[in-house]
């Protein structure tokens, strides 16, 4: 069964790590307080952000001495049992309903071939996709933080390399079902640095992943024709309609979805219909597919809209 894993993101990506963002700290065990220390550089920005110093708690840096890393266990990179993980677990804090995280999957490598940033998924105890979720990072020497401050869902770790982490966000959007998400995806790309501690996104995180509750999605139908040409611009469907690209004046558009026409009605060769899909104010209008006679429901629209946008 595909697992499904979500984390809040942090706006803009200013860092990594539970309490890192705002330079917060978490409680340690026997009263003390650890500062988490992983520090992303925001994208596009000049020089990364400074690393702020680190006491680690007991149990959350462990080298092992032979060049395993301190979450190797029972012969794999990442024992999701090992006291390393177990300890990191414990200072995610309750989750919904007061129960804690657990490790739910990890980097699945085997001793000898363990990458330098290593991955844990913390999940909901009997939880579902649109659960809390949280993105655990590592490096040899112990744990890092968490992908981002906040918990979020529909989200899961689609890839990794020896030094980086790629974590796809989806959110809710208009009016879909708690089950299917429609929103996004964005992938962000988490890197782990020349030092081996400061971890970077290479893009900032969707803001409607990290904050769900930021603000109410305004509603994006009616579309005018000068948006969707945009939506256009630098696409596959772009470089397959016939030149100059011409949209008819009547679009359909229905909940996150819309139907435009290129061409005129006097120019019945080269008329085709443009299928668009909204995903949300990080990503805006993207164009689907085109074609003489699109099977919408093939695509993700849902049965009530296609009745009114696929003619």
């Amino acid at each position: 069964m595909r697992r499904l894993t979500g984390i809040i993101a942090a706006v803009a990506a200013v860092t990594l790590a539970t309490a890192c963002q705002d330079g917060g700290t978490t409680p340690a065990p026997g009263g003390s307080s650890v500062s988490s220390s992983i520090t992303a550089a925001p994208p596009g920005s000049a020089r990364p952000s400074a690393t702020q110093p680190t006491q680690q708690s007991p149990g959350a840096t462990q080298p092992t001495g032979n060049g395993d890393p301190a979450t190797a266990g029972n012969g794999k990179c990442v024992d999701l049992n090992s006291p390393v993980v177990t300890a990191a677990l414990g200072r995610l804090g309750p989750n919904v309903g007061g129960d804690g995280f657990y490790a739910d999957s990890g980097t699945d490598a085997a001793l000898g071939s363990c990458p330098a940033l290593l991955w844990v998924l913390a999940g909901t105890p009997r939880g579902t996709a649109s659960s809390p979720w949280h993105v655990m990072l590592f490096n040899h020497a112990g744990y890092l933080g968490t992908a981002t401050q906040h918990w979020t869902a529909y989200t899961s770790v689609v890839g990794s390399s020896d030094r980086s982490v790629r974590v796809q966000y989806r959110w809710l959007a208009g009016q879909d079902a708690s089950c299917c998400p429609s929103g996004g995806p964005v992938v962000v790309t988490l890197t782990l640095g020349s030092d081996n501690h400061t971890v970077t996104p290479d893009r900032d995180f969707p803001t409607r992943a990290t904050d769900p509750n930021s603000g109410s999605t305004p509603p994006v139908c009616p579309v005018t024709q000068s948006i969707l040409l945009a939506a256009l611009k630098g696409t596959d469907i772009e470089s397959r309609l016939a030149k100059p690209i011409e949209l008819e004046d009547q679009i359909d558009c229905s909940g996150d979805w819309a139907m435009a026409h290129s061409g005129t009605h006097n120019n019945t060769v080269n008329r085709a219909q443009v299928l668009f899909h909204y995903v949300g104010a990080d990503g805006g209008w993207k164009p689907v597919d085109l074609g003489s006679a699109l099977h919408c429901t093939d695509m993700g629209v849902p049965a009530d809209v296609a009745t009114k946008i696929c003619r």
